[in-house]
């Protein structure tokens, strides 16, 4: 039972700590990434988000599996509607990396 807690945690852990590298890898490339099709506000929104998820998780490294749940989902309602909106509106044709992006990394 025990054993199960902590891998959930761990696993909770991993999860968020990979979808915000994700986002922040997608915020970072110039090449294919999205820095620059989002406005100024939404990218400063997006990377705000990053920092202060990443310097909660090193200020937490202690957190319940809950915490990290809870993490996530503020940082998906921060990123979500802005990939909807860039995706919908922005993207052409060509955004081959579009796939990459999902809230179903678990």
């Amino acid at each position: 039972e025990e054993d199960k807690k902590v891998k959930d945690r761990i696993d909770a852990r991993n999860g968020l700590e990979s979808y915000v590298y994700n986002l922040k890898n997608q915020l970072d490339d110039d090449e294919k990434g999205l820095a620059d099709k989002l406005s100024p506000e939404d990218k400063k929104e997006l990377q705000d988000s990053i920092d202060e998820s990443l310097d909660w998780m090193d200020e937490n490294p202690e957190a319940d599996k809950e915490d990290y749940d809870e993490k996530r989902k503020e940082i998906e309602n921060i990123a979500n509607p802005i990939m909807r909106q860039m995706y919908s509106g922005g993207a052409g044709g060509d955004d081959e990396d579009m796939g990459d992006f999902g809230d179903d990394e678990l």
